[in-house]
């Protein structure tokens, strides 16, 4: 748009300067030495305009002549640099194909002809990756104190460098070299914070440090740079373990530390529950639990909330009843309320809440725990068929219709004391009659024996001449 003002405008200037010069009665006048020469102002003011034209091209031309070297290797420098960034784009699209030796080829060519430190530094990196990626430790290696070479002088390529060589450790299973290297990056306090905690996380994990884990994963979890679902799962488990770890006199003060989501968590509370339990406080480990499965009804909470002493059991009744009453078909709660009948001694309520939760889901336990129910209600046969069912649940093994028992095992050729006796018994015999044997043998030996022995010559001695004397 700009250009065709512009060309208009000079267009409506020609024209206006042809207008007024065509009445124009100037002239021009060039004196040379005795000559003069006289032409008209228009034929003047073209010849100018020529003169000019030539003047500047002839100009730009000597310019063009003296810049030649500049341009020459500015030329020859961006032919260079666009073969490195296709050696550096075919290189990359080949490690994201996951064809790591002709990417590793690529990349270390690149390394090879390239003349620019950062291109080469970002080569050496992304080959240390494709050599990893084949197990060659060795050659990534290498690589690697390549790109810190050539990453001098550059801060963020040198934490790229550093970030990745730790990434590849983990991946390799060397935590604490990798932990070495990630740590003083996250004090640091740089760009790629989140992916630093990221690969902390997995670094801890590794070794197991989960005090470490568990505020690396908090942060992640607050910031929201993790799925929820894993930073929950993994604040869980790492709480958890936390909390086991403690001892009889400081697992309240760890407790305290944990937020009122975070205690609802079941395996911390199940957790703190245990050490309070251990600590001599069920009442504080009933107040735990109860608080987890107002949140949410697990059967690992529940299984540990029937377990308690017998003056708790009325109130710990009454209280999975009330929870009951806003989840009437879960079978687990039900179980619960059976095991805490069964401890109460409410035979009548105890099979309800057993059948009821067996109507919702055959469960090994619920047959385990009506059997024990048939068993004290003197019934016999109902607690033997739960039994065997929950046994048949377990070891999954088909159930058996009928009560049929084993044919008595026939006795009659049987030996009349132990099998042990017998085959003591059965060794002295056989070392009798090999004593027996022996006798035998030495007392039919012939004693003629005499006739052998005096017929084997005397050494030192010559016959002819016994002969002789004799």
């Amino acid at each position: 748009m700009r250009t065709s003002l512009k060309l208009l405008v000079l267009f409506a200037v020609a024209v206006a300067a042809a207008l007024l010069l065509r009445d124009s009665s100037g002239y021009f006048m060039v004196v040379t030495g005795d000559e003069r020469r006289t032409v008209s102002l228009a034929s003047g003011l073209v010849f100018i305009v020529i003169a000019f034209f030539v003047f500047y091209l002839i100009f730009r031309f000597i310019g063009v002549l003296m810049d030649a070297p500049t341009r020459w290797r500015n030329w020859n420098q961006r032919r260079h640099t666009r073969k490195d960034y296709d050696l550096l784009e075919r290189g990359w699209v080949e490690l994201l194909e996951g064809r790591s030796s002709p990417a590793e080829k690529d990349l270390t060519r690149l390394l090879n002809r390239s003349r620019d430190s950062g291109r080469q530094a970002l080569a050496s990196l992304a080959a240390a990756k494709a050599a990893h990626n084949q197990s060659r430790y060795a050659e990534r290696d290498a690589l690697l104190l390549t790109a810190q070479s050539k990453a001098q002088g550059n801060p963020r390529m040198q934490d790229a460098a550093t970030t990745i060589r730790a990434e590849m450790l983990l991946e390799q299973g060397e935590s604490k070299q990798a932990l070495a290297l990630l740590e003083p990056l996250a004090k640091a306090g740089g760009a790629n914070q989140d992916h630093i905690q990221k690969l902390l996380l997995r670094g801890y994990k590794q070794i197991g440090n989960q005090d470490k884990l568990l505020q690396v994963a908090r942060a992640l979890n607050r910031k929201g740079t993790i799925d929820s679902f894993e930073g929950q799962r993994l604040i869980e488990h790492a709480g958890a373990a936390v909390m086991k770890a403690t001892t009889r006199d400081s697992w309240a003060n760890t407790w305290k530390s944990f937020s009122t989501a975070e205690k609802a968590m079941p395996l911390i509370a199940l957790a703190a529950a245990e050490k309070a339990q251990a600590a001599g406080h069920p009442d504080t480990a009933g107040q735990i639990l109860e608080a987890s499965l107002r949140e949410h009804i697990d059967p690992r909470l529940l299984n540990a909330y029937v377990q308690c002493p017998a003056e708790q059991v009325n109130a710990r009744l009454t209280k999975a009843q009330q929870w009951l009453e806003k989840d009437e078909n879960n079978p687990d709660l039900l179980n619960a309320l059976g095991f805490l009948c069964l401890a109460a001694q409410l035979w009548g309520q105890a099979e309800r809440y057993l059948t009821r939760s067996l109507k919702l889901r055959e469960d090994p336990r619920t047959h385990t725990l009506l059997g024990a129910l048939y068993d004290r209600l003197g019934k016999p046969a109902e607690a033997v068929k739960h039994w065997r069912f929950a046994s048949a649940s377990i070891s999954m093994l088909p159930t058996v219709a009928g009560e049929k028992y084993l044919p008595a095992a026939d006795t009659r050729m049987d030996p009349d004391g132990p099998p042990d006796r017998k085959r003591a018994e059965q060794q002295i015999e056989q070392e009798r009659a090999d004593e027996a044997s022996e006798k035998t043998i030495y007392a039919k030996r012939p004693e003629a024996d005499d006739e052998y022995f005096d017929s084997a010559p005397i050494p030192g001695i010559r016959t002819d001449e016994l002969n002789e004397k004799s």
